[in-house]
């Protein structure tokens, strides 16, 4: 099975925080994931909005 479309919701944003979500799609048979997080939750992407 392969989902690709994870929102991260909230939290640290680090490896070990995003490893997590890794870990629960291996135990759920979960081959791939995608992560797409929406752009405006990050101020790299201010100017766009």
């Amino acid at each position: 099975m392969i989902d690709y479309h994870i929102h991260l919701e909230r939290g640290p944003y680090s490896l070990e925080w995003l490893k997590q979500f890794w870990d629960q799609a291996e135990f759920r048979g979960i081959s791939e994931i995608g992560v797409t997080e929406h752009a405006h939750e990050f101020w790299e992407f201010k100017s766009v909005y």
